[in-house]
């Protein structure tokens, strides 16, 4: 398991050196397995394709805030703060992730980075519902426009080259996306919430 991890490891800081030159869409795996010494069945034998790896580098550098304890252990602040976390990564490493996140085509980050954020609203949904029922369609729906909001700042900010989060983009546009949910859930009868 530590080779494993080890190996990958490497073949994540092939592909991260390589981004630095190139986008994403123009590196092949040949490419990634030839600049780190390695042949491309190892590359194969580790990851299905590039997308996967950037997935891993995307789950290795997250993953203390994606482990989470089961929804009804965490606050609904801590939440807000796991998404907040994750930002800062994406941050500290600004040059991958906006490059990362460029790519759009099939099991790109782009729609895990949704997938991610859609899971921590749903649970954020479940905690603020305190045990009151709504429909499942109406838990999808309001997870899936929740998602939307957070995603697309997200994306908006990864296309405006990734400015400090600090100040306007967490104290204004996040906090918005994150209360708006809050009040709408916490401060309203399960049939004023449920659409379906």
């Amino acid at each position: 398991m530590i080779e494993t991890d080890h190996t990958k490891q490497i073949i994540a800081r092939s592909l991260m050196e390589l981004m630095k030159k190139k986008p994403l869409e123009k590196i092949s795996v040949a490419q990634i397995a030839d600049n780190c010494g390695l042949n491309r069945h190892t590359f194969y034998y580790h990851f299905n394709d590039k997308q996967d790896l950037v997935r891993w580098i995307f789950d290795y550098d997250t993953s203390e805030c994606i482990e989470m304890s089961q929804p009804t252990d965490v606050a609904q602040e801590r939440h807000t703060a796991h998404i907040h976390k994750i930002i800062d990564i994406m941050y500290a490493n600004k040059s991958f992730y906006i490059n990362a996140l460029s790519d759009a085509g099939q099991n790109s980050l782009q729609e895990y980075l949704y997938d991610v954020i859609f899971a921590f609203r749903k649970k954020q949904i479940y905690i603020l519902l305190d045990g009151r029922a709504i429909s499942p369609e109406a838990e999808k729906f309001l997870a899936d426009y929740y998602t939307c909001a957070i995603y697309g700042l997200i994306m908006r900010w990864v296309k405006n080259n990734m400015p400090d989060p600090e100040g306007v983009f967490y104290r204004g546009f996040m906090n918005v996306a994150f209360r708006s949910m809050e009040l709408l859930i916490r401060y309203n009868r399960p049939e004023e919430i449920d659409l379906f």
